[in-house]
């Protein structure tokens, strides 16, 4: 089976549930260009027995960055079993599910180029808008201060420079 339709036509077809789908934020390798970040979906088996099967690669090494970029996450694949208890599940292969079991794929993130602390603060600002990467995340690795919603240009200045930021040509 290929999920190729939308969720809910996907859902009517088969016996399962999309339980989640979603992007992660601060998966992406950190870099003056990101790297995608990686996404999460979750899908269970209703009413029957479903062999799941599936690839996932990117779990044992990371894609890494380039001129100073930081690597993506790792992926990862997962079962959660009917009492809630997730396990890891094999990065190739498949799982068997019962009525109500679900399996987890965390994909990877993509590599970053060139160092983080030249991206340009208004595009981690709206990194950070858009839930692509958090406020935390922001000021740690990327050295930009945002305060209520804002880029804080002054702090942003001082942050790079207490981090040691690069050259802008990353």
């Amino acid at each position: 089976m290929a999920l190729r339709d939308s969720t809910e036509i996907d859902e009517l077809r088969f016996p399962l549930r999309v339980v989640d789908q979603r992007i992660l934020a601060d998966t992406e390798g950190a870099g003056r260009r990101r790297g995608a970040p990686g996404g999460l979906v979750e899908i269970a088996a209703v009413g029957t027995t479903v062999e799941a099967m599936y690839g996932s690669d990117g779990s044992v090494f990371p894609a890494e960055g380039v001129r100073n970029g930081r690597a993506g996450a790792l992926a990862a694949a997962m079962k959660r079993t009917r009492t809630g208890e997730i396990e890891p599940a094999p990065s190739f292969g498949g799982v068997l599910l019962q009525d109500g079991e679900s399996v987890i794929s965390r994909s990877a993130g993509g590599g970053g180029y060139g160092s983080p602390m030249t991206r340009e603060p208004e595009r981690v600002l709206k990194d950070v808008v858009e839930g692509w990467v958090s406020r935390e995340r922001a000021e740690a690795v990327y050295g930009v201060a945002i305060v209520d919603g804002r880029l804080d240009r002054e702090a942003t200045e001082r942050l790079r420079t207490s981090l040691g930021a690069g050259s802008p040509a990353g």
